[in-house]
């Protein structure tokens, strides 16, 4: 199995516009770093594919590698672990992400979303022309969710019988709950409304978003607004919205 092989690796992206000496903990580079990724094959160049592509598609990442391209340059990408299992280039991934730190966090340089050690190799996110030859990650997880019964995972069988057939009747609570709740608005309930806000640590007036990443991630932020000027990340093609506070 493709998890057993020893050719995976971590790499790193640097900013050449920015030379140096930048020291994080044990690591050191002579380029301030801005992502760092877990690959396979020539995984390590998909982002400057993105990059190069005339295409709409945006991400805070591949905004960075077209200003440095911009000015005629190329960002430096080293692979710093090489003949990994799956598994450590995973610990690997993470690791430096800890080390170096993510910007949406306020805590280092790196355009990453997540901490690492999640995903699948190669990912891409638009779906088109995906088989089980060009994208194994895909169809490992189609297999592992196929053929899902009442006999092979009771747990998930037992959860659906406990939520079918749920009535006003036959559960009353859950109708006065509901009954409760139904019409709230921000004009009606405004206590409701502060107080989700307060909890979160909301600006004010500013709504809470739930946001969905393509690797399932997720990640709650006060203002959607800001969010997407500062990151020229782009709802629907980018992110979903979850639920909205």
């Amino acid at each position: 199995m493709r998890r057993d092989k020893t050719d995976f690796y971590t790499y790193i992206y640097m900013d050449t516009r920015k030379p140096g000496i930048f020291v994080y903990g044990e690591f050191q580079f002579d380029f301030e770093p801005f992502y760092v990724g877990k690959g396979i094959e020539k995984q390590w160049l998909v982002h400057l594919v993105k990059a190069n592509r005339k295409t709409t598609y945006k991400s805070y990442k591949i905004n960075k590698i077209r200003k440095i391209q911009k000015l005629g340059l190329e960002p430096k990408i080293i692979k710093y672990q090489e003949n990994l299992t799956e598994k450590e280039a995973f610990d690997s991934e993470k690791k430096l992400i800890k080390a170096i730190g993510r910007f949406d966090l306020k805590k280092g340089p790196l355009t990453n979303l997540t901490d690492g050690g999640e995903g699948q190799s190669g990912f891409v996110p638009c779906t088109k022309g995906r088989t089980k030859e060009n994208h194994p990650g895909v169809a490992r997880q189609a297999e592992k969710l196929r053929g899902r019964t009442k006999e092979t995972h009771p747990g998930i069988a037992r959860q659906a019988e406990k939520m079918r057939g749920r009535t006003k009747k036959t559960h009353p609570d859950i109708a006065r709950r509901a009954e409760k709740t139904k019409g709230r608005t921000k004009k009606t309930h405004q206590g409701v409304a502060s107080h989700a806000k307060k909890m979160l640590g909301s600006e004010c007036g500013a709504k809470i978003w739930n946001l969905v990443f393509p690797d399932g991630s997720k990640r709650i932020i006060k203002n959607l607004a800001k969010f997407c000027r500062e990151t020229d990340f782009k709802k629907g093609r980018d992110f979903k919205i979850g639920e909205i506070y």
